[in-house]
């Protein structure tokens, strides 16, 4: 079992007021450094990833209620909030127009302008293990940057590479297909005593250090490629007016060099011509950036391959249990089955 209470994200009882951009941020600092302080980056369901999460460079005002925290204004009733105004100036003016609908909340601390009460405030900023409330696919992830989550998010409170590898393996995601109940399209539920009693193996050293070094790896290849796919929208978006990619080109690393300029060509449609130099230049951006990441993306699969074989060995499976597995797999296995 993890024998590890899955933690829930965040749940503001009112996102417009605590959940914002960088623009937003840097407002407020702007007027009041100080407030920097309680500005956390934080992740939505939608952001969270298979081996790292895409941070979205949104922020969260975490203002915990003075019943977990011993603000200057916990104990002062009446003048709290004069206090709170000279605490952050910059908040309390962003917040006051909001008070009425903030009061109005049934999640909310002991003053309106504070979050409700959470006994784990401190495990937010801790190594930890992400997940989403709704499962579509295996999608597991290490944060160790502090990063808050929204209330579409778990996390488990550990940085276990091996306990991450076990949790996007086939083999679980086979279990979990039977375990955990379904949701619409097949979407699973975590429900967090059922994460609880999830059953790991313990492995011997030989497998846990091999896991841990493929776990680590992949990290790095993910955060690389979710990096160039950020760059290669930009540059779309400056030098041929693609403003929203479409879900083929999402998977741009599938792609030879024709393929590339063909799916580029029909997104901007006949509108939009492709001239001599902008199919030069999109060749030229494939050899730049898609080739290297198509190469990364082998290496992937190899090594989700590796780490799908240490995790079988890990529970001692048979051969004859392995095929069973992928005879009998649910939808969206996170990697293909092996070939004969």
């Amino acid at each position: 079992m993890t024998g590890i209470a899955p933690l829930y994200g965040i749940k503001t009882g009112l996102n417009e007021a605590f959940l914002i951009d960088d623009a937003r941020k840097r407002e407020l600092i702007a007027e009041h450094e100080g407030c920097k302080e309680v500005i956390k980056p934080y992740l939505r369901g939608s952001d969270l990833g298979r081996w790292n999460s895409d941070w979205a460079h949104l922020w969260m005002i975490v203002l915990p209620s003075s019943n977990d925290r011993a603000w200057p204004w916990a104990d002062l009733g009446d003048s709290a909030e004069a206090n709170f105004k000279a605490q952050y100036p910059s908040l309390h003016r962003y917040l006051k127009p909001l008070e009425e609908a903030l009061r109005k909340r049934q999640d909310k601390g002991r003053y309106w302008w504070e979050l409700r009460s959470c006994a784990y405030w401190e495990a937010f900023e801790k190594p930890k293990l992400f997940y989403q409330e709704i499962q579509f696919h295996p999608a597991y992830s290490l944060d160790v940057e502090g990063r808050f989550g929204n209330n579409k998010t778990f996390f488990l409170s550990t940085d276990d590479l091996f306990l991450l590898a076990v949790l996007n393996s086939p083999l679980m995601w086979w279990h979990n297909g039977r375990y955990l109940p379904h949701m619409k399209d097949e979407a699973l539920s975590p429900v967090a005593f059922r994460m609880e009693e999830l059953p790991i193996a313990e492995p011997t050293p030989s497998i846990r250090a091999a896991a841990e070094t493929a776990v680590r790896r992949l990290i790095e290849i993910t955060s690389r490629q979710q990096q160039t796919q950020r760059t290669l929208f930009d540059w779309l978006r400056m030098e041929y007016a693609i403003e929203k990619p479409s879900n083929k080109l999402l998977a741009a690393t599938d792609f030879d060099s024709d393929t590339w300029v063909a799916e580029v060509k029909r997104i901007r449609g006949k509108k939009l011509p492709l001239t001599a130099a902008g199919v030069k230049g999109l060749r030229d951006e494939h050899t730049r950036t898609i080739a290297p990441a198509r190469a990364l993306a082998a290496e992937t699969l190899n090594l989700e391959r590796t780490l799908s074989d240490l995790v079988d060995q890990a529970y001692a499976l048979t051969p004859a249990q392995i095929e069973l597995m992928w005879q009998t797999a649910p939808p969206r296995m996170p990697i293909p089955p092996p070939t004969a």
